[in-house]
């Protein structure tokens, strides 16, 4: 099957729907149902689709159909344009404002999650949609992101850049495993555990166990997670210690399920910027949003 692009031409909007609700429920009958549609009309206009594309987007089962590896990686291009065209529409139906943020799935589900009622109090009129996906590039274009917030050193020519959160370095685990440390822990007792890592350099671990001296360290095992998040999880059910940053496991910490054993904090010279482009109508757009994350960092770092 080959695709059948033409210079500025688009599937019809209506595919793309159909499409996306049929990934979603896994039949082309429950889509009729949501679309109130027939049946057969499903049909026509996934293959309408799969022939614009030039490859089959589903697997034909008796009750149910399986997409395929090309329509998986379809599927989130086609979300992604569906929900800013309905962001689109009901920002001009409301009169309301939208803005999209992108972030690291840590930063989003530790940080500002807890911290969203509040933003969305003072801006009754801001819908935030929010964008995990930190390993795309941002453009800043339309129906792109509005405002990157990312994890680096500062330095972003061309954007406007604030500091949201310094990293600050420490271990942490869960009170049982700290009790294995010793009182005081000590770097031997430590030897003994799992370290869990949140990037596969461990650069986190290596600048701590520097700054204790400990140039020729070796963990019993090493665990590697793609996000600080899983590691910090991990560690509090017990699993391992892992190199926490302290703002970001602040409810852990005070919750009790996170401590931290050792004296040592460490400033890794990284943390969580805000950035987006320095022009005139976007610093307009974005900011109300850039005041309030502007208060909302920690006092001290303000």
């Amino acid at each position: 099957m080959k695709p059948v692009f033409e210079q500025n031409r688009l599937p019809p909007l209506q595919t793309l729907q159909t499409f996306s609700i049929v990934a979603e429920t896994g039949s082309f009958t429950a889509a009729a149902t949501e679309l109130n549609l027939s049946q057969s009309a499903i049909s026509r206009q996934i293959q309408q689709l799969e022939h614009y594309f030039g490859c089959s987007l589903f697997e034909r089962h008796t009750r149910k159909v399986v997409i395929t590896e090309q329509g998986a990686a379809i599927m989130p291009i086609v979300n992604g344009l569906l929900v800013s065209l309905r962001n689109s529409f009901e920002a001009t139906r409301t009169k309301s404002r939208s803005l999209t943020i992108r972030m690291p799935p840590t930063f989003a589900r530790r940080w500002l999650l807890p911290r969203l009622p509040e933003l969305q109090s003072r801006h009754e009129d801001l819908n935030i949609t929010i964008d995990t996906a930190w390993f795309a590039r941002p453009t800043f274009t339309v129906g792109d992101i509005d405002l990157l917030i990312t994890y680096g050193n500062g330095h972003w020519p061309g954007m406007d850049v604030f500091l949201l959160l310094p990293e600050k370095l420490t271990p942490m685990c869960s009170p049982a495993v700290a009790e294995t440390l010793g009182d005081p822990a000590t770097l031997e007792n430590l030897s003994a555990c799992v370290l869990l890592h949140s990037n596969p350099r461990q650069s986190d671990w290596t600048l701590w166990l520097q700054a204790e001296g400990a140039y020729d360290f070796r963990a019993a095992r090493n665990q590697i997670f793609d996000t600080q998040d899983f590691a910090m999880t991990a560690a509090a059910s017990g699993y391992g210690v892992t190199m926490g940053d302290l703002y970001l496991a602040k409810q852990d910490l005070q919750g009790g399920e996170l401590v931290t054993p050792f004296p040592r904090i460490i400033d890794s010279g990284y943390g969580y910027y805000a950035l987006y482009p320095a022009r005139t109508e976007t610093r307009r757009k974005v900011a109300d949003l850039v005041e309030w994350l502007t208060e909302a960092r920690p006092v001290d770092e303000r």
